[in-house]
């Protein structure tokens, strides 16, 4: 099946496993995921430092969880980084887009863009994941987990398994040692190098709340003016004319 052609807007992983996070994935190694990049937000309020994932989908754009953003004073994106302490490079970012039918109730549209403010050259360890393409039942799902003592986890580590659908709108996804995390929030879900979910949230039992792709596309190319269909002839200036046209400022927030 395409990339795009899931339809489903909202999906829940189903994970099994012994343990928690990184100790009971496999670890990542450097080049194999090169779309994951590890997100460390200063919160304005508060001042914390919160732990999240996020892709590389272009190379000015990353795709995370707006639950993550929310907030957010100053993002560090690290690149490269199988493990967060050496990353391959590191860009600090405040410009950040949260998709306007966002409900923090609800969990709803639970999905946001960092504009990275420099162009991200491609190297065998960092580059965009593909958001159409062909896609397969199995999938990869990736993130840095949490350490036994509960803080955030510092090695990126997988868990393959096979993406199912269900009845009631949602995707199961089935691994072994998957359970997620807080820290997973915004971690990509990867089917044949095409991105077809993003986790947006973790249920009590550790099941990581998903959000489908396919359901962004619209949203994703007015934002970044990128033409993500190959058969969609409509330029990026249209598209963002489009967007500043459909979507009100006081739904997106814009940090130059």
């Amino acid at each position: 099946m395409k990339g795009f052609a899931f339809v489903l807007l909202c999906a829940l992983v189903a994970v099994q496993g012994r343990h928690r996070g990184e100790l009971s994935r496999q670890a990542a190694a450097l080049g194999e995921q090169p779309w994951v990049v590890h997100l460390r937000v200063a919160v304005e309020t508060s001042g914390n430092l919160n732990s999240c994932v996020g892709s590389l989908i272009d190379n000015q754009w990353v795709l995370t969880a707006a639950s993550c953003l929310s907030g957010s004073r100053f993002i560090w994106v690290r690149y490269g980084a199988v493990d967060v302490i050496r990353p391959s490079l590191v860009t600090e970012n405040s410009n950040i887009r949260i998709h306007p039918q966002y409900s923090w109730a609800t969990g709803a549209f639970n999905v946001g863009l960092i504009s990275i403010n420099r162009f991200i050259q491609s190297t065998d360890n960092i580059s965009p994941v593909a958001l159409v393409g062909d896609v397969s039942d199995s999938a990869l799902f990736c993130g840095y987990g949490a350490r036994e003592d509960g803080q955030p986890g510092e090695q990126l580590s997988c868990s393959s398994g096979v993406v199912e659908e269900r009845d009631g709108g949602f995707l199961a996804f089935n691994g072994e040692g998957a359970e997620a995390t807080k820290y997973d929030i915004g971690a990509p879900i990867v089917s044949n190098g095409v991105q077809v979910a993003i986790v947006t949230g973790v249920a009590g039992d550790e099941r990581a709340e998903l959000w489908a792709v396919a359901s962004l596309k619209d949203w994703l190319e007015n934002m970044t003016g990128i033409n993500f269909s190959p058969n969609d002839s409509e330029s990026g200036s249209d598209k963002k004319e489009k967007a500043a046209a459909e979507i009100a400022p006081e739904t997106v927030r814009f940090v130059d």
